[in-house]
């Protein structure tokens, strides 16, 4: 018996199994990983994994970044935790962060993670504008809490929690599959129509919610005039814009905050995962003086939101973004990165579509009819981390398989991940199954 299967035997002896860690493998098949280094990851045997997931957007610095790992220790021997009362770090790291930040006057609100930052947005929205509910997309992904869930359309997860629907949904522009059957060029928007439809037929709206890039849906990127049309909405009615870039924020998209790629100001940026570097639970909400002052001292925080650890390698995790020009690293290299994989896998009908901006890609699978190639999906990221290449699936129907590598990442490590997802697709197309299934479709006629 190996390592990993003594962990597993463990793992299934004293894990719930009610968090990701389940949710993408066969039991026998979820990887066990005790170490990481930049874009490598190994598990109990010593065996080497190429990440192209990054702790889902967590690690743009790559695993254990020295300068980060540094300053958690540092921190540690200086100062963990102060509870309700302020630390120096704290201080620092929001001064940081609101010279940065696009918003004029940011004050910034720190707290534990994605869905908390989600909720303390619509605390916000609903103090500063009086309206309690938002617009936000099909198919985006703002975090499993209840109040989170109460700003998306995630019916998959609403019947358990009872959460209230405090939003009114409309469709994203996902160009490829155009939900008004329209083409990029000359579609003019029509996806926006619906917004202009339920902002006229409502009157209890206080702000639009969106990500920059659809991330856990599947890295669908918009059009990028998109995010201006928002924003003169919202300027138009008189909402909140608020931008989640808890996945695509921090470099990702080639720019600090992805709303700079987008040239568009919102009122409110969202971030957390990579804001600290993926050693601490970090989130922070960044507003306008005029917003955040709306809600009294006391109403949003938690016992660990903003600690000296987490603060403290969020001041590292900037300080390397910036030192090491991961925006330009992520532009420069994701464009590389297309390139390759449209030069080794246009080839396989197979693809469909591949996009990105920065690191942030994704690669559609699709049926000769064009459907959706779930199945092909699924079976191309089990086979790829079965030869130890990590690989995350999404998009509405999980056909998207997205590459969300370390900024780190280096151009060898880019060829040898495009030749590897090359090799793992050409086995999954090779299995009888397969072939089967992909003989039974009719193409569509032309």
């Amino acid at each position: 018996m190996t390592l990993r299967q003594e962990y597993l035997e463990a793992a299934s002896e004293y894990l719930a199994r009610l968090d990701n860690s389940y949710s993408y493998f066969p039991e026998d098949d979820t990887p066990v990983f005790v170490r990481g280094k930049g874009s490598r990851l190994y598990d109990p045997d010593g065996n080497e994994f190429l990440d192209m997931v990054a702790g889902y957007g967590a690690l743009n610095q790559g695993h254990t970044h020295p300068k980060i790992v540094a300053s958690l220790l540092a921190q540690a021997d200086r100062l963990t935790h102060t509870s309700a009362t302020l630390s120096d770090v704290k201080i620092e790291f929001a001064e940081k962060l609101a010279s940065i930040s696009p918003i004029p006057n940011t004050k910034v609100h720190f707290d534990l993670g994605g869905a908390r930052a989600v909720e303390g947005a619509k605390l916000l929205t609903r103090a500063y504008t009086g309206k309690s509910k938002v617009i936000s997309f099909h198919n985006s992904f703002h975090g499993r809490s209840t109040g989170s869930l109460s700003m998306y359309d995630a019916d998959t997860f609403h019947h358990l929690f009872h959460s209230p629907r405090d939003y009114y949904s409309a469709s994203y522009p996902y160009c490829y599959r155009c939900p008004a059957g329209l083409k990029k060029e000359t579609c003019n928007y029509e996806c926006l129509n619906g917004v202009y439809d339920i902002l006229e037929e409502n009157k209890d709206i206080g702000a639009i919610i969106v990500e920059p890039a659809l991330g856990a849906r599947g890295y669908i990127i918009p059009p990028k005039t998109f995010f201006k049309k928002l924003r003169r909405i919202c300027d138009k009615y008189g909402l909140l814009l608020i931008d989640d870039e808890i996945q695509m924020g921090l470099g990702r998209l080639g720019s600090m905050f992805a709303c700079e790629y987008y040239e568009t100001v919102p009122d409110i940026i969202l971030l957390s995962k990579s804001i600290a570097g993926g050693m601490w639970p970090l989130s922070a909400i960044l507003a306008s003086k005029d917003i955040m002052e709306r809600i009294r001292p006391g109403t949003l925080g938690s016992t660990f939101a903003g600690a000296p650890l987490g603060c403290a390698v969020g001041i590292a995790s900037i300080e390397v973004i910036e030192e090491e020009q991961l925006c330009r690293r992520s532009l420069e290299y994701g464009e590389y990165f297309m390139e390759e994989l449209h030069k080794h896998l246009s080839e396989f009908p197979i693809i469909g579509n591949i996009d990105g901006i920065g690191l942030g890609i994704g690669i559609e699978l699709i049926l000769p009819n064009g459907e959706p190639a779930t199945e092909e999906a699924q079976k191309l990221q089990l086979t790829a981390l079965r030869n130890r290449l990590l690989l995350q699936r999404g998009g509405p129907a999980k056909n998207i398989i997205n590459l969300i590598p370390a900024l780190t990442i280096t151009k060898a490590e880019i060829d040898e991940a495009v030749l590897r997802i090359r090799e793992n697709l050409m086995l999954v197309l090779g299995e009888p199954e397969v072939i089967e299934h992909i003989s039974s479709v009719k193409p569509v006629s032309i």
